[in-house]
């Protein structure tokens, strides 16, 4: 283990395709790798909250594998959006015993998007499942949240992957996990549904505005779950297992970013 200059983690938007971020923090968690910052949208945002938090990934599988859709989706008369999202709120704010901004083991930017005026947001104080639940808020599906007296949405809106965000705040090596680059290629067919139509758009729109976003990460990471349906949780064990082993597969690359950023003064041996 060892301390290093600035590397930051960018967690990216993709519904339950998100699963597959906690696979590649498993890897991290087991290879000493440590992260000075996290930036998180969508469903990125609840990992970066995790890890910010301090979470055991391991523990965690074993309840992502226990989660029921019925259990996590209260459903709403649908003026603003199909889905209340109290329930995944209550879950996050558990999860990280409702911690705040400041409380957290390494700064978080949690990103949204402000829908009456158009622009992004970038959150990092108050509480952090509040800003959590703003971020997933994807529009037509989660009513929005009201938060500090903006009306907010999913972040995946503006910034699926929020790379720029780490960036514009110096941080000097930026490792961003993309769980939609295969959406477009691997999710194919029929619309057949709903939920299937607004992912599907979603994705279409967010493969477009993140592919600029990316190629200012100086790695990333993109676990191949572009086949698995974002609206289910039928099949996490495999999406967490498609997380591991696109984390293992860069491990030298990951390894090397690391070494060239350590701070030889504080190297514990």
């Amino acid at each position: 283990m060892y301390s290093k200059s600035k590397v930051g983690l960018v967690l990216g938007a993709g519904a339950t395709r998100g699963l597959a971020h906690l696979g590649v923090l498993q890897v991290f968690q087991e290879h000493g790798f440590e992260f000075d910052c996290v930036a998180g949208s969508s469903v990125g945002a609840i990992f970066g909250a995790l890890y910010a938090a301090g979470i055991d990934f391991k523990w965690l599988e074993k309840l992502a594998k226990e989660l029921k859709e019925e259990k996590l989706l209260d459903f709403a008369v649908p003026r603003w959006g199909l889905i209340r999202g109290q329930r995944i709120e209550a879950l996050v704010r558990t999860l990280i015993k409702g911690l705040s901004f400041s409380q957290l083991k390494i700064p978080l930017y949690v990103v949204a998007v402000d829908v009456e005026k158009g622009e992004l947001v970038v959150i990092e104080e108050g509480g952090v499942a509040d800003a959590v639940r703003a971020s997933i808020a994807i529009p037509g599906i989660f009513v929005p949240k009201r938060l500090n007296g903006r009306l907010l949405v999913d972040g995946a809106v503006l910034s699926p992957v929020p790379v720029e965000v780490l960036s514009q705040r110096g941080v000097e090596k930026v490792i961003a996990v993309d769980v939609n680059y295969s959406v477009i290629e691997k999710d194919v067919g029929k619309v057949t549904n709903l939920f299937h139509l607004l992912f599907r758009s979603l994705a279409i729109t967010g493969y477009a505005i993140s592919r600029k976003s990316l190629e200012r990460a100086d790695l990333v990471i993109s676990p191949d779950v572009g086949h698995l349906n974002p609206a289910r949780l039928n099949k996490v064990s495999e999406c967490i297992e498609i997380g591991r082993q696109a984390a293992l597969e860069i491990l030298p690359e990951l390894k090397l970013i690391f070494n060239n950023s350590i701070d030889e003064s504080k190297l514990i041996r």
